[in-house]
């Protein structure tokens, strides 16, 4: 016969604790609820309970405050605390403050069933199983200490650059975080799609869930069904035992689809199906998988010609295609390389421990000069290197790799001076305020008196009726 528990619900919150209440009392455990924490210790001090679930906000405490009285009162007891927004900072708290779990409300009957049935299996553990759940605790204080990192290393503001286009793409992604919405990330390689894709996740509802990749270009197409979509024991040739695949292991989370545009006619077919209807089936499997992913999509590749072409669906562009998003090559927004460039500098000066001051004027006007093909990466690939080998503590002309310089060279004739970027960038902004020098100022990330002197510098008129 399975165990019962003994469970004491604190929760201020009346419908709560009612659903609560009835959910573990149709199951057959005994429920003790109340409203407060003082009361919730006159209960602990008078009965013996397999789990106390503790409600964050309490009319006379903290549930964080109050769980700690409640360990003191009996360390033994599993204690779970529930929240209807939890802070990942409060949930690492609770969790090294002893507790079992973190719920997050409203509670799903399954999580909470199980909850109390692992409760009433811990009494009856011995030594060895108090000790699995120890080390288990203290993985998920790990875990969550994890997540918290990644979400600070892939805050909005690791979008860098300040031109027109990635600000208008860090608006958008702001919009976009709130939605479960499927999005469509189009660049050239080494533009930032797959740092775009953890960014639209970490900064989601979904960011404490799983955030699972897969590159759809390196597998074959009978690979990459069983990679996406997971394989039965006896499938094929080598499936010695079940797998599961990318979707089902990035469920309640976000699933990355790199390199989209290399996928065959079928694996398109099955994605589309997904897309449509939210489930599939193994390879070589009949039970059918329902999960729920967010899905990010990438490529590099122009899916309009493909369709044109054939050689990509339609339909499953249109499904793919709800909220576009295309990441403009480095060429094509110059101005962002000064940021980048420092930012690459402080981060490779971290990691080797030599400390860089900038850049020379002359390095700075072939790097902007350079068509960057690799983009992005190519740009902190090429500042690593040269990092490691420059003498000083300035990146010169000379520390430049000669690709980098001569490229520069060869296209000096068809591209603009630093000079001629900035005027014309002044110009476009402007442009683009109705030329409201306030809000170009603003755009610009200058304040107006530095905007008087550029537009003087540069021979700048009043605007469209200036001759």
């Amino acid at each position: 016969m399975t165990p019962k528990a003994n469970v004491l619900l604190v929760d201020a919150d009346a419908e709560s604790a009612r659903v609560q209440s009835g959910i573990l009392t149709r199951a057959g455990h005994r429920v003790v609820s109340v409203d407060r924490a003082a009361l919730a210790l006159e209960r602990m001090r008078a009965h013996n309970f397999d789990l106390v679930i503790v409600a964050v906000e309490l009319p006379d405490g903290g549930g964080i405050e109050v769980l700690s009285r409640f360990k003191e009162a009996s360390p033994e007891t599993p204690v779970a605390v529930s929240a209807s927004r939890p802070e990942v900072d409060a949930t690492i708290l609770a969790l090294r403050k002893g507790a079992y779990d973190f719920l997050r409300k409203p509670v799903s009957e399954d999580l909470l069933l199980g909850l109390a049935d692992r409760a009433a299996e811990i009494k009856q553990m011995g030594y060895e199983r108090r000790r699995a759940l120890e080390e288990l605790h203290s993985e998920k204080v790990k875990n969550f200490e994890l997540r918290r990192n990644l979400q600070g290393q892939y805050a909005f503001n690791a979008i860098l650059g300040k031109s027109p286009k990635m600000k208008q793409i860090h608006d958008l992604l702001q919009e976009v975080t709130a939605t479960d919405s499927t999005v469509l990330v189009m660049g050239e390689s080494g533009t930032g799609k797959g740092l775009l894709a953890r960014i639209l996740h970490y900064n989601s509802l979904r960011a404490d869930r799983p955030f699972v990749e897969a590159n759809c270009a390196v597998y074959s197409e009978g690979i990459l069904h069983s990679e996406l979509f997971g394989h039965e024991k006896g499938a094929f040739t080598g499936a010695v035992k079940q797998k599961k695949g990318r979707f089902e292991l990035a469920h309640s989370g976000s699933i990355f689809l790199d390199e989209i545009g290399d996928i065959s006619p079928a694996t398109q077919l099955m994605l589309l199906r997904f897309l449509q209807e939210r489930r599939f089936e193994r390879v070589g499997g009949e039970e059918t998988i329902e999960v729920d992913v967010r899905v990010i999509a990438a490529t590099n590749k122009n899916l309009q010609e493909g369709m044109e072409r054939g050689s990509f669906r339609n339909d499953l562009f249109y499904r793919l295609n709800v909220i576009p998003i295309h990441i403009p090559p480095l060429r094509e927004r110059v101005e962002d390389i000064p940021t980048l460039g420092m930012e690459f500098l402080e981060r490779v000066s971290k990691k080797t421990g030599k400390s860089m001051r900038g850049f020379s004027s002359e390095a700075m006007e072939v790097m902007t000069r350079y068509s960057w093909p690799g983009n992005v990466r190519e740009l902190e690939n090429v500042l690593e290197r040269t990092v490691i080998l420059s003498k000083g503590d300035l990146i010169e002309f000379s520390d430049l790799p000669p690709n980098l310089k001569d490229g520069a060279v060869e296209g000096a004739e068809v591209k603009l001076s630093l000079y001629e970027n900035e005027r014309l960038y002044i110009l476009k902004t402007l442009a683009e305020c109705n030329w409201n020098k306030k809000l170009a100022a603003s755009v610009l990330g200058i304040n107006r008196s530095s905007l008087y002197s550029k537009l003087k510098k540069y021979d700048i008129g009043r605007g469209p009726s200036s001759n």
